[in-house]
């Protein structure tokens, strides 16, 4: 019987390391895209964040318009028909029952921080007026326009 002799071919040296750098390319490739996908998944994590931080923002103003509506319909009606500009410069106010207090509304606070009443103005017909907020010392500020009107009450103006 004849054995047959099993001849180990060696890789000329060109194809020799070939296999290290292909690799390393691979890992490179995994790398880069794991890196991509967390960074895209913070990115959203963020954006969600600051959505959330507009919406609560948001909330606290509308909140704090609904007490200042109802505030000048009830105990502070007598301020409805007078700009708040002129609230403090006519004290006592004409109308107003004894013990009311203009400043209250001026720095009402809600929430986290307090909501701030920039200006009441009146429409001029004593049925409504618009209210401009803002949220802490720099935050945002919105406009409302209020009416007594039934099916009109609160809304945002732009």
């Amino acid at each position: 019987m004849r054995r047959s002799l099993l001849i180990h071919h060696r890789p000329a040296a060109v194809d020799a390391g070939f296999l290290l750098p292909l690799s390393v390319a691979g890992a490179l490739v995994l790398l880069l895209s794991s890196l991509v996908l967390s960074a895209a998944a913070l990115q959203a994590q963020r954006l969600q964040g600051a959505l959330r931080q507009r919406q609560q923002h948001s909330d606290q103003l509308v909140s704090a318009a609904h007490q200042l509506a109802a505030a000048l319909q009830g105990s502070h009606h007598c301020l409805f028909t007078v700009p708040s500009n002129q609230w403090l410069a006519a004290q006592p106010m004409p109308l107003c029952a004894t013990g009311v207090d203009p400043q209250a509304l001026l720095d009402q606070p809600v929430g986290e921080g307090p909501v701030f009443l920039r200006a009441w103005q009146p429409d001029g017909t004593g049925r409504g007026g618009e209210i401009r907020l803002q949220l802490g010392e720099y935050g945002p500020e919105r406009r409302y326009g209020f009416s007594l009107v039934p099916g009109q009450g609160l809304r945002e103006v732009s």
